[in-house]
């Protein structure tokens, strides 16, 4: 299953999207996560250039993957991406969530997030909108919960 949590700067989104992540995986599922970055003109910040995957990549590889004992990390040279194409070459694990802030024209299940009702106005004009959150009607996410079990119950 891919959804997709939307909403404005400073609308809750990550805060919701770690919340969903902890319910996931309390039910035992594999979860991925996809962020959006939507500073216009501003690119993600790298980890620091002084370890040696870094040096790898600063040096000109298009790709470069550093293996711990428990986590990989990867950092791709790559041009900006839709949705779609970031989901099929980029999640690389057997998950049965895709979790995705952002990328609110993505043609995926949907989320919104609002803290006033203009915003929920005009984000509910998005497709495929099966939630709409208010912080201020549902602060402890009792309703949301409830939802929520309901879509992920199936994917186990």
């Amino acid at each position: 299953m891919i959804l997709q949590v939307v909403g404005y700067k400073n609308s809750g989104k990550t805060t919701l999207m770690q919340h969903i992540v902890k319910q996931a995986k309390a039910l035992g599922l594999a979860v991925a996560t996809v962020k959006h970055h939507g500073h216009q003109g501003e690119d993600i910040a790298l980890q620091e250039a002084n370890v040696d995957h870094m040096k790898h990549f600063n040096a000109g590889a298009d790709q470069s993957i550093v293996q711990g004992n428990d986590y990989q990390q990867t950092v791709t040279r790559s041009t900006k991406q839709n949705l779609s194409e970031i989901i099929n070459q980029s999640v690389t694990i057997d998950c049965q969530l895709i979790l995705v802030e952002g990328f609110k024209q993505a043609a995926y299940p949907k989320i919104i997030v609002a803290r006033e009702a203009a915003e929920m106005e005009e984000l509910s004009q998005l497709t495929e909108v099966k939630y709409q959150l208010n912080w201020d009607t549902d602060p402890e996410l009792q309703h949301f919960d409830q939802w929520l079990l309901k879509e992920l119950e199936g994917l186990k």
